[in-house]
Parts: structure tokens; sequence; C-alpha cells
């Protein structure tokens, strides 16, 4: 599928719609260490996938520099209209953060 979009000078810019899934193993080093991050945040980790694209589609899936998915609220919320969140769910993301970037530079 092509798209195109014309920018506010006017100039028509057209490209291929393709966002390609990425996924990197369990037992790859930045998944564990974010793993260990988040749990050192007294977080609760579970991996899986998300039904919606990333900026991951080009970082994971078509230059394949490791990439995770974290982030807060509910997933069937993100991306729409009317996004929103708790609160605490915010805090909790900035700790879970705080935790990844603490354990990866280790």
């Amino acid at each position: 599928m092509e798209g195109e979009e014309k920018t506010y000078t006017g100039k028509l810019l057209k490209g291929l719609k393709f966002f390609p899934a990425w996924s990197f193993a369990e037992d790859h080093p930045v998944v564990q260490a974010a793993l260990r991050g988040l749990k050192s945040a007294g977080l609760p980790t579970q991996l899986g996938s998300f039904g919606f694209c990333t900026n991951g589609s080009y970082s994971g899936g078509i230059a394949g520099i490791p990439t995770i998915g974290f982030g807060p609220g509910i997933e069937a919320d993100a991306h729409t209209v009317n996004e929103r969140m708790k609160i605490n769910d915010i805090i909790h993301a900035a700790e879970g953060f705080a935790g990844i970037i603490q354990s990866i530079l280790r």
C-alpha cells in the first residue's frame, strides 16, 4: 500500500505504508536487562506484544536495534482520540523507565 501526504509547504511526499513487526527473544540481553529493571522498580513483568504501531517498527523491525516496548496505561486507550491514563500508571511508568535505564547502563 502506498501513501501520500502534502506538507505545509505544498510538497507531496509519497512512500510505502509498511510498518514491520519486530520481536527480540526473551533471552536477549536488552530484554533481560529491561525485565531486571522493572523488577527492581517493584513492577510486575509480562512479555507480550502491542496491537498498535510504534516507532519500534523502524528501530527494531528495520534497523535491527534491540527495542522493547513499555509504557503506562491500557493498550485499548493508546493512540486514540480520547487517550487517557491514571496518574498512578504514569508514576509507575516513570519508576519503570528509571529501572530499565539503570539496569541497561550497568
